[in-house]
């Protein structure tokens, strides 16, 4: 990447992958919430406010890490696949904003367990949010950008010749998360996630490593006397 890039170099990079992927995790096992109906998540966050508070901030402070994260690791790839990395790497990044619609349902949840609502009635009213155009909207945004960008940016990793089995795994642990629903299913697939992007910055800290290498300038036509 050009000195002059404001993207993220490639250790900067390689921390805010690791941080986002060990924060999102620590955010998945310290959460009470467990996948049941909405009505039980308000009685789960009831009973545990400050674990529920504690474990989405971690989540929060996840989204804003993956962003640039997500941009640098593209930004790594550029020079082999130039528009597959802007296209993955934007996709993914945008992404992760609709993820703040989620995380703002989950402030309805917080605000309606401390202003002591009814569960049934508070619950009737979130997942109204969620079923209106704006809140399906977001939900697309988010799972559709991510599922997206999280593959094509596996995809430009794999063409630019960074670690194959990392790229697999990030290309894969989407899916993983939709086809084991519950608390187990989102541990396993967002510690293939860690697994990833761990893997991923070791290979983008080492120094001797260059996966962006520019191609070499054409010979200069020598002219005729």
């Amino acid at each position: 990447m050009s000195t002059t890039s404001i993207l993220p170099g490639r250790r900067s990079t390689a921390v805010l992958l690791v941080a986002a992927a060990v924060l999102e995790l620590a955010e998945t096992l310290i959460s009470p919430l467990r996948g049941g109906s909405t009505s039980s998540e308000l009685g789960l966050v009831a009973a545990h406010e400050g674990r529920f508070t504690v474990s989405v901030l971690c989540g929060m402070a996840a989204v804003l890490m993956y962003g640039p994260g997500f941009l640098g690791l593209a930004g790594s790839c550029a020079s082999r696949t130039p528009w597959l990395a802007r296209f993955a790497g934007w996709t993914a990044a945008v992404s992760m904003t609709a993820f703040f619609g989620v995380r703002g349902i989950q402030a309805v949840q917080l605000a309606a367990v401390r202003q002591g609502l009814d569960h049934h009635t508070a619950a009737k009213v979130i997942d109204a949010v969620g079923a209106n155009p704006l809140g399906i909207t977001v939900l697309v945004l988010f799972l559709g950008g991510a599922v997206v960008g999280t593959v094509s940016l596996a995809v430009a990793t794999w063409r630019a010749g960074l670690p194959k089995v990392a790229a697999v795994l990030l290309g894969i642990f989407q899916f993983v998360d939709l086809a084991l629903p519950g608390h187990l299913g989102t541990v396993l697939s967002h510690t293939l996630l860690l697994v990833a992007l761990a893997w991923f910055a070791t290979y983008l800290w080492t120094p001797s490593t260059d996966t962006a290498k520019p191609e070499p300038a054409p010979a200069a036509a020598t002219h005729s006397a």
